[in-house]
């Protein structure tokens, strides 16, 4: 049964719909650095949807703009290429957990707001630690698509993966091993296959591939390590626990403590009172519900 499940998973990943047009064109274009406004511009004019949510983003509190934003045009040159890209990048991961929606209701609601949250968090932690040496928007993506697999597996195989999905267990790691158990394969793998397939950059790969064990991915990669991070603080947040900088740190130091030497290894230097700054961050974003509503429409 396991070989069947796991053959049924990489079937799925070979037929999952590539990335939209527009959104390739615009990943494409704003990973240029030679690229213009002009050629980004026509890329999303023709995909009305997207300039519409680009719009409808722009103008939202989360980025909180002294005057409204009319048009695509006007749009790129106050948010700049990075922000437009997490847009369109967000609007096409969203659309992708609604096909899914209507058979998994509660479990991909749960899934997109997870994601969503690792992104803002692992946005949070590379604005605030300059060591990460990643642009807080690479980041965010990272964190936004680090748990695609998941949906991937819950298309797959609905019934049986529902049985043993869940988003509480952040330290112990004991997720994706009942998942290799049961399944012949964990989320992780299955979304960094994914991501290779849909030819993303090898730290969007990895950060899939490795947020639950950083410390198997290759040398020098740091993306999977503030993916763990942002990983563990999104789900402490949508948990409802109680935790403060000082404990988190000790819980990672007792369950992995090769995680804390990997930091001082890349020298990320942080700190309790770091985490704790982080968090707060964290809740006060997601106490503006609105960011989840920004792609329903």
């Amino acid at each position: 049964m396991t070989a069947i499940n796991s053959s049924n998973i990489l079937k799925q990943i070979d037929s999952f719909p590539s990335l939209p047009t527009t959104v390739s064109r615009v990943m494409e274009i704003t990973g240029n650095p030679d690229s213009s406004a002009s050629e980004l511009m026509q890329a999303i004019l023709p995909d009305m949807a997207m300039c519409a949510s680009i719009l409808k983003t722009a103008n939202s509190a989360f980025f909180g703009r002294p005057r409204a934003v009319c048009t695509i045009q006007e749009a790129i040159v106050v948010l700049g290429f990075q922000e437009i890209r997490n847009i369109v990048l967000t609007q096409a991961m969203f659309n992708s957990f609604q096909k899914f929606r209507n058979t998994n209701k509660k479990n991909i609601d749960d899934l997109w707001q997870h994601s969503l949250t690792c992104g803002l968090a692992a946005r949070i932690i590379a604005t605030h630690n300059r060591q990460s040496r990643h642009p807080p928007s690479q980041l965010y993506i990272a964190g936004l698509i680090h748990d695609i697999g998941k949906l991937i597996m819950l298309s797959a195989l609905p019934n049986s993966y529902n049985e043993v999905y869940e988003l509480t267990d952040t330290l112990r790691q004991s997720f994706f091993l009942k998942e290799e158990e049961a399944f012949g394969i964990s989320h992780d793998t299955v979304g960094m296959r994914l991501l290779n397939r849909w030819l993303f950059a090898e730290q969007f790969c990895f950060s899939a591939g490795y947020h639950h064990c950083p410390d198997r991915a290759p040398d020098g990669e740091t993306f999977p390590l503030i993916i763990h991070m942002a990983d563990i603080l999104s789900h402490i947040l949508q948990t409802g626990k109680s935790c403060s900088g000082k404990e988190l740190m000790e819980l990672i130091h007792d369950f992995t403590p090769v995680i804390t030497q990997l930091w001082v290894h890349y020298d990320l230097q942080w700190q309790a009172e770091d985490i704790d700054l982080w968090l707060n961050e964290l809740r006060a974003n997601l106490e503006d519900e609105s960011i989840f509503s920004l792609f329903s429409a």
